[in-house]
């Protein structure tokens, strides 16, 4: 047969990569396979086909074609100029029971899910497993398995990604049918695998969506061109994940990176139906609002702007409360019935093991009793239509896993053979799979072209002499300067200042600098070089005339940094890097500011030696103004560990709410048309879309002064009559602790005060209250007072006499 013969021909053809020479003679330096492929361009009505030898070419009305199943005639699937229901028709008729069974399957490139480093052995070995890590390779796993949908999280250069990817391609096309391979990503930017990713996090601060469209549809662009086709993103569509908890917010930010994905070229797979990640699943987010159409705001619209696939949450349970949601007929009714979604659904990794396929449904069929092939027929009934997971095997040695490691190669085709899943629901799955290889066109040229990726992600003088990319600085040369500058520039509009005490930020350049940081050494390295650009970075705290903590987590270090600022009694900026902002920082500095640019590579193993959070360069021009922060709290920061776990995680705006105000909320939000509710009716430390702006000034008043009161009886004599009534008066008990209330309104841009309570002129109680501009908020604080007797109460400029009585 052509297809074996070809196969076997492809690791002695000659070096001519697609149009990149320099790539054949290293991948040939490095003994790696290079297939050599042929482009048939575009010309006119003629679309560009890209094949290998071995692949025939047929002719027909002067247009050309590529003959797949080598059987001298142009098929239906063949002809490029056929509708596309038409060719996947044609060629799901040709395929075996086992070929249209494996439609429904995706695991990882060779069956590894830390990311691959691929060479010979891990393409093109067939006597599987090897070595002694008793590995596969993809020509096994393509022709042994059948299995075409792969999730590749693996590192490299354009340049190597794109060898790889064309490999495996060139592996596929020699198939009996030459039916491509859909190659995915949790990824969502890996022109540079494994050295940095897309900063999820700062889109939803930045709130910029026109910035964030450009960048997500570069990225896809970039993505796409290396050989990817489908990303598992948006994953922002959680609330409590990278957008918040606002369902409207939430909508917005889904809408347009699911467009903006699919602008670029990459299909979307949005993630995790119902809910995974964020704060909470859905579940167990907590156990008596489970408000579900809170959450479909989101989803629905991810749906409307047209994600082609959705993974769903298969680690945790669903809308019947019962099982994990790919057996939840409610939760995929749900999906499929209530909001109409006919594109592919995916399972997480794992979600069909032995360990995640347990419990009872509602309607008493126990799980844990099934066969394989009984347990993946009711999944794939209930709507699901690609299994997810690292690897496969035959169902003995998926038995045997026990975990989420393995799906069984068999187990799809038996239960078509014992008619546990039908023909129609078997042509239903597996044809959703193939329009998808259509829609992307790789049927007709699935190979990948190295200069054109580099024209798309690199700079130009990376491209005119490739170097060796060893840290960010080489890094950041090597790519695109365009791209380069929007990231910086949503550095820096994600950013979020918090406090800003006299106006401390923007530094001054007279000022002296110490910087200290929970960050490696190489990094503190680096922001030093970088401030020093601006002013005096000194190494002895005390000839400092401000201290900088860079705190990328709050441990002993931070805290000693901090702590040392304030006994000097130093200007002390503190900077909550990928770390929230608490009340201790508030507290101690005299400005705040939040970061949350952050873009290690997502899932696999990244390289080191990279600096993924904000550039040091860029975060010493925020601070010395050359760029400003204009980022805003997405998701309402608590003021402790103990108000943040009282928190009901599918209710925006209730931390630090009592249980009145939250059943307030809920019903706000049951009301409200986008399920959005008021972000000030609680007690947070920061609420949400608060942000502070260089040279503006919060205007801070307050309003009404509410002390405890209690009613006295009072009796009156009038002629001759005797006369009761009750009085509300001021008063307390000596030693009993009560909430004192005011309105705190904020007339001016955002901004933070100390609120101070004063008896007579000595403080006895504060709190630091953050209000967004145009706002209020009310402000209770908890006072004692022990001494019996009259006592004058101010809280800023309100005055209000109590009693105290013994």
């Amino acid at each position: 047969m052509k297809k074996k013969l070809s196969l076997l021909l492809a690791m002695v053809m000659a070096i001519a990569c697609l149009s990149l020479p320099a790539l054949a003679e290293e991948a040939a330096a490095e003994d790696k396979p290079v297939t050599e492929i042929f482009i048939i361009p575009a010309d006119g009505e003629q679309i560009e086909l890209g094949y290998i030898n071995g692949t025939p070419i047929l002719e027909v009305d002067g247009l050309k074609f590529k003959d797949l199943n080598d059987n001298g005639e142009l098929d239906v699937y063949e002809d490029w100029r056929e509708d596309i229901d038409a060719r996947v028709a044609d060629l799901y008729s040709q395929m075996t029971l086992k070929e249209r069974s494996m439609m429904l399957y995706q695991v990882c490139t060779c069956g590894d899910n830390s990311g691959v480093v691929y060479n010979a052995d891990s393409l093109y070995e067939q006597n599987c497993p090897y070595g002694e890590s008793g590995a596969y390779s993809m020509w096994y796993y393509i022709n042994v398995y059948g299995i075409h949908t792969y999730l590749d999280n693996s590192n490299g250069t354009p340049q190597e990604q794109v060898w790889a990817h064309n490999e495996i391609q060139a592996i596929a096309e020699a198939t009996r049918l030459g039916i491509p391979i859909i190659l995915t990503s949790d990824r969502q930017y890996n022109a540079w695998g494994g050295m940095i990713d897309t900063p999820h996090d700062a889109f939803g601060t930045a709130g910029n969506v026109e910035l964030a469209q450009k960048l997500w549809e570069q990225y896809s662009k970039e993505t796409r061109a290396l050989g990817y086709h489908v990303v598992f993103h948006p994953y922002g569509v959680e609330l409590g994940s990278w957008n918040g908890e606002d369902p409207e917010y939430l909508a917005k930010m889904t809408e347009a990176e699911v467009t903006a994905i699919q602008e670029g070229g990459m299909q979307a797979c949005t993630k995790h139906f119902i809910a995974r990640g964020g704060d909470a699943d859905y579940a167990g987010a907590n156990e008596v609002t489970q408000t579900v159409d809170n959450w479909m705001v989101a989803w629905k619209a991810a749906i409307e702007a047209g994600t082609k696939w959705i993974m769903t949450n298969g680690y945790n349970k669903g809308l019947a409360n019962d099982v994990n949601v790919d057996f939840d007929k409610q939760t995929m009714s749900y999906l499929r019935d209530e909001l109409g979604f006919d594109g592919i659904v995916l399972t997480d990794w794992g979600a069909m093991g032995n360990d995640m396929a347990r419990g009872t449904t509602v309607d008493g069929v126990v799980l844990d009793d099934m066969t394989l092939a009984e347990r993946y027929a009711f999944a794939i009934n209930n709507g699901v239509d690609q299994m997810g997971a690292p690897g496969a095997g035959d169902e003995e040695a998926t038995l045997a896993a026990g975990g989420p490691g393995l799906l069984s190669v068999d187990s799809v085709m038996h239960a078509v053979e014992q008619g546990l899943i039908t023909e129609e629901r078997l042509q239903e799955a597996s044809c959703r799979v193939l329009k998808c290889m259509f829609e992307l066109g790789l049927f007709d040229n699935p190979y990948s072209d190295a200069d054109e990726v580099l024209a798309m992600s690199a700079s130009p003088e990376y491209i005119a002499e490739p170097w060796e990319i060893t840290d960010t600085e080489t890094l950041m040369a090597a790519r695109n300067p365009e791209t380069v500058e929007l990231e910086r520039q949503l550095q820096a509009e994600s950013a979020v200042l918090v406090k800003n005490d006299d106006a401390l930020l923007p530094l001054s350049g007279d000022l002296s600098v110490y910087i200290g940081s929970t960050a490696a050494e190489s990094t503190l390295t680096a922001l030093k070089e970088a401030f020093g650009a601006y002013a005096t970075v000194v190494d002895d705290m005390e000839q400092a005339d401000v201290v900088v903590a860079d705190c990328t987590q709050m441990n002993d270090a931070a805290e000693l940094t901090i702590e040392d600022a304030k006994y000097f009694e130093k200007k002390l900026v503190i900077v909550a890097n990928n770390i929230d902002p608490d009340t201790y920082m508030m507290e101690s500095a005299d400005a705040v500011l939040f970061m949350n640019f952050s873009r290690p590579a997502d899932h696999g193993s990244g390289e080191g030696g990279f600096i993924t959070t904000t550039e040091p360069q860029v975060y010493a021009e925020i601070l010395y103004g050359v760029r400003e922060p204009a980022g805003m709290i997405v998701k309402e920061i608590a003021r402790d560990s103990v108000m943040d776990e009282a928190q009901w995680k599918n209710l925006a705006g209730d931390q630090g709410a009592n249980q009145w105000v939250r059943m307030m909320l809920l019903a706000e939000m049951k009301t409200s048309e986008n399920h959005t509710t008021p972000n000030n009716w609680g007690d947070p430390l920061l609420c949400y879309q608060y942000g502070m702006r260089y040279g503006e000034d919060a205007e801070f008043v307050y309003d009404t002064l509410v002390l405890p009161r209690v009613s006295k009886e009072v009796t009156t004599e009038s002629n001759g009559s005797t006369r009761t009534s009750y009085e509300s008066v001021v008063e307390c008990k000596a030693g009993e602790p009560f909430e004192l209330y005011t309105l705190l309104w904020n007339n001016g841009a955002d901004g933070v005060t100390t609120v101070q309570v004063k008896d007579g002129e000595e403080v006895i109680a504060e709190k630091i209250m953050a209000v967004n501009g145009g706002s209020w908020r009310v402000v209770e604080i908890e006072i004692t007072l022990d001494t019996p007797g009259e006592h004058t109460i101010t809280v800023g400029d309100l005055t209000k006499t109590i009693n105290v009585a013994e």
